[in-house]
């Protein structure tokens, strides 16, 4: 992870922005501009992203929302941005608003993963719980089973991966179910679900010349 120091000015600008979103229709931030400024501003920002450009692209992005305060992909990338400095309550607060603009499986995993990196297991199993009624998947099965985990929930830990399981029976996903029940002491499951990733590897084992 590449660790940088957020520049002050910066991170006052996005202070301002969400105390805004916070308490209801924002105010206009700035005079109506063309189109074409922003789309160029934010054409400008993706670049930076794209390029991992981390401090450049949150400040362009930042000039982003003092144009479009509601500017979705803005707050998508500042949270990821943030999330790489390891800055994760300004990442949880972009991942919010991002939630609250446009909620869908993604936005709430990318806010579940977020509180899972804050030590925050409760409110990453509420985000994942969000993100699975848009859309199951296999991955976000795999954060909840994770996030029960730290909080010692096997019983709910084992659904998930079981879930995750049913959709993606990889070698990967059954060795974390594999895992967890032998953690609870369902030794029988265990054994036969180490069987069948022991099946899948011979499987994919190249076949031995005569």
């Amino acid at each position: 992870m590449i660790e940088l120091t957020i520049v002050v000015g910066s991170w006052l600008v996005l202070q301002r922005q969400l105390a805004a979103l916070s308490q209801g229709p924002a105010p206009v931030l700035a005079p109506k501009r063309p189109n074409a400024q922003l789309a160029q501003l934010a054409s400008y920002a993706d670049r930076l992203y794209t390029e991992r450009k981390w401090l450049a692209a949150e400040k362009a992005y930042l000039n982003v929302l003092k144009l479009d305060h509601k500017n979705v992909t803005a707050y998508v990338h500042l949270g990821i941005i943030y999330s790489t400095q390891k800055n994760m309550p300004d990442a949880i607060e972009c991942f919010t608003i991002s939630a609250r603009l446009r909620p869908s499986g993604s936005s709430f995993q990318n806010l579940a993963l977020a509180f899972y990196d804050n030590r925050n297991y409760i409110k990453s199993i509420a985000a994942y719980e969000k993100a699975i009624m848009f859309e199951p998947h296999t991955q976000r099965y795999v954060g909840l089973g994770k996030a029960q985990l730290k909080l010692h929930n096997l019983a709910a830990a084992i659904e998930a991966f079981e879930h995750a399981a049913e959709l993606d029976p990889s070698a990967r996903t059954l060795q974390r179910l594999a895992e967890a029940y032998d953690e609870a002491g369902r030794k029988t499951d265990a054994e036969t679900t180490y069987q069948h990733i022991h099946d899948l590897d011979s499987a994919l084992q190249p076949a031995q010349k005569p």
